[in-house]
């Protein structure tokens, strides 16, 4: 029988059941001998005579007693294993929930999934106009049972969720199941609380910071039908619903949805794969939609809906982009916060509102210098900087997690001469709390919120409003409806735009639109203010104006001039290897091994340096191929990437089809 392995190797085995194969079928998970290990693996196909030029087949060691993979979720992990050019072992691996670790007592009381709060049932509301006129096909399709796509586009504050709501009830009305796919589940407590009030007893969470034993409760919950309506982050997509109906992909432009090791995938596009596998409706929603659902919108691939306003004819925030050129001449100095900004988060403090502070670099400093050669202090593994964390006295690297302590002098040339270079969330929380006295200040960010629960524990504070400030990384934009938000200020609103990544002026659109999107929820007005050194640039020019028009049709030029997606597809291959010299001579194979078998049609550029050129003690070289044809390209990538198979080196060679960032 065929049996899928969770290796870097594009097939599958075949292995000899022991006895009669009574209970195994296509889906089984079963434990293999591979090399001089043993794997966990899964059944595929089932053969009763093995191919004639295999002379030695190893025998399957145990069976599983887990209920076989659907085959749906068979179906759609090969299409993932296909298409993003990786193993079906590996693909079926992601869709998978851990195996529980073995107790190492016996349980007081049998182990449920992890309840879900229920902040009570809020009364019910008739939908706008707007939001009744965008339901309209979606009950219509979700009648039809068949494949629907759609892309709900309106600003912060519109009522998508309403819509995303309702949708979900005439979908389990219909008998069907429910996919609610969101980017960062622990970041949408309140959401989870409202969904949990409104389908009571129907709710599943699956997603990765759920214990294996928990984890593993939910999803037989959902595959046995005890639960119909998933809630989840990017692997819920592969949740075992056994007839989903509609899927809900919430803010489907986060880069969250990509999945950064192999198996790379999207979860957005997977979703719209698995509704179409499925005869089932997909709703993709933002008020920053990426380029490429957008686009697939313009061209009637999916069908557009539009929210024009906010409920209840609020308006959306004024905001206010300050010249941080200007404070320097003023001051003298380079301040962390700009004096309109100071004087707008007293008077808001001050009526007893609240505000969001974001600086989307963690730590206290991002960087030291040396004033005597010019160099920083670097990683030892990365071709990064050493981010200065004073609060626990370390110098830390945000690519590998090398830490070190903070040296009295320089590592280059010994100089006593190391400043600190670049302002954190860690020191913007000092400078709140001199620059605003009395105020209660919090920080949310990835070294605040370790802790399991954290993220929920502190924004349950902001929503009571125990914190008046919160100053975060990109964690505080995403999603958060507090009524009490007046101020948004938005710090080094242009930090990103000169990253060497084709998609850094969308990435700065989006996020300055949806943490700006944070103020002006309830019924008091609300304000934005965004430091940059380069005000007048459009993307920010767009984003204070909340445009997205204007900003898609500047930059869909861009696009087409460059032939960067959405109007091409790319796949990005990287070779990494701990010597610089190996690294090279890999990436001229690949790229030699591309153009033996590439059209015309297709463009390579490379092999280079790519933009991080060493991260984890790897040298990093990088390749992108791109064609009109997303298909082809695919197709063309592994056709020269098969010649790798089998060979030590295919391991240093990483393939990213439609990568979400170049860096």
């Amino acid at each position: 029988m065929g049996v899928a392995v969770p290796v870097p190797l594009r097939r599958t085995f075949t292995y000899r059941l022991p006895g009669v194969p009574e209970g195994v079928v296509v889906g089984s998970r079963v434990r293999v001998p591979f090399g001089r290990r043993t794997v966990l693996g899964t059944v595929v196909s089932l053969s009763p005579e093995p191919p004639a030029e295999l002379i030695a087949i190893r025998e399957i060691e145990e069976t599983l007693p887990a209920a076989p993979l659907p085959a749906s979720l068979l179906e759609l992990t090969r299409f993932v294993a296909d298409y993003y050019l990786c193993s079906w072992g590996e693909a079926i691996e992601a869709a998978l929930p851990p195996d529980p670790a073995p107790r190492k007592r016996k349980p007081a009381a049998e182990e449920k999934p992890d309840a879900v709060a229920t902040a009570e049932a809020p009364p019910a509301v008739e939908p706008t106009a707007a939001q009744a006129a965008a339901l309209v096909p979606l009950f219509a399709a979700v009648s039809a049972r068949a494949y629907a796509p759609f892309l709900l586009h309106g600003p912060t504050g519109s009522g998508k969720t309403e819509v995303y709501l309702r949708a979900a009830e005439a979908t389990l009305a219909a008998g069907r199941g429910v996919l609610y796919l969101v980017p960062e589940i622990g970041l949408t407590p309140l959401l989870v609380a409202r969904l949990a009030a409104r389908f009571p007893g129907q709710i599943a969470l699956l997603h990765s910071a759920l214990s294996p034993r928990a984890r593993r409760a939910a999803w037989d919950a959902v595959r046995t039908g005890e639960k119909r309506f998933v809630v989840g982050a990017r692997s819920a997509v592969f949740a075992p619903l056994s007839d989903p109906g509609l899927i809900v992909v919430d803010e489907e432009h986060d880069p969250s949805y990509k999945q950064e090791d192999a198996p790379r995938y999207n979860g957005r596009d997977v979703a719209v794969v698995r509704a179409r596998l499925s005869s089932a409706v997909v709703l993709l929603g933002s008020a920053t939609p990426s380029l490429e659902s957008y686009q697939h919108a313009r061209s009637g691939r999916y069908a557009l809906l539009t929210l024009p306003g906010r409920i209840a004819g609020r308006s959306l925030p004024k905001v206010d982009l300050v010249d941080m050129r200007e404070q320097f001449r003023a001051a003298g100095e380079v301040t962390p916060l700009s004096e309109p900004l100071r004087q707008a988060l007293v008077e808001t403090v001050a009526r007893g509102e609240q505000a969001l502070v974001l600086r989307n670099r963690r730590g206290w400093a991002i960087a030291l210098l040396c004033s005597a050669c010019g160099k920083r202090v670097t990683c030892r593994q990365c071709s990064l900087a050493l981010t200065w964390h004073r609060g626990i006295r370390r110098l830390r690297c945000h690519g590998c997690g090398h830490e070190e302590r903070r040296p009295d002098t320089c590592p280059s040339c010994d100089a006593d001469a190391l400043s600190e270079l670049g302002d954190g969330t860690e020191r913007i929380e000092d400078d709140l709390r001199r620059a605003v006295p009395g105020a209660r200040i919090e920080r949310m960010d990835r070294d605040t919120v370790r802790g399991r629960g954290a993220h929920e524990r502190i924004l349950r504070r902001f929503d009571a409003g125990e914190i008046d400030v919160l100053v975060g990384t990109q964690m505080i934009a995403k999603g958060h409806d507090f009524p009490n938000v007046t101020l948004v200020g938005v710090l080094s609103a242009d930090q990103t735009l000169g990253l060497p990544d084709f998609r850094a002026g969308e990435r700065a659109f989006q996020l300055l639109t949806q943490v700006a999107g944070r103020a002006g929820r309830g019924e008091r007005g609300g304000r934005v203010i965004a430091q940059a050194f380069d005000p007048d640039h459009p993307v920010l020019a767009e984003a204070a104006a909340q445009d997205y028009e204007a900003f898609f049709a500047r930059e869909i030029r861009y696009r087409r001039a460059l032939r960067y997606p959405p109007l091409s597809a790319l796949v990005q291959i990287i070779v990494a290897d701990t010597h610089e010299g190996r690294a090279w001579r890999t990436a001229h194979e690949v790229a030699e091994a591309l153009r033996a078998v590439s059209s015309t049609r297709l463009t390579i550029t490379g092999p280079g340096p790519a933009p991080i050129e060493r991260l984890r003690g790897q040298f990093r070289m990088q390749l992108l191929a791109r064609s009109a044809g997303r298909r082809r390209l695919v197709d063309t990538v592994a056709a020269a990437l098969s010649a790798f198979d089998g060979k030590a080196l295919a391991r240093t060679i990483h393939v990213d089809v439609d990568p979400v960032s170049l860096l």
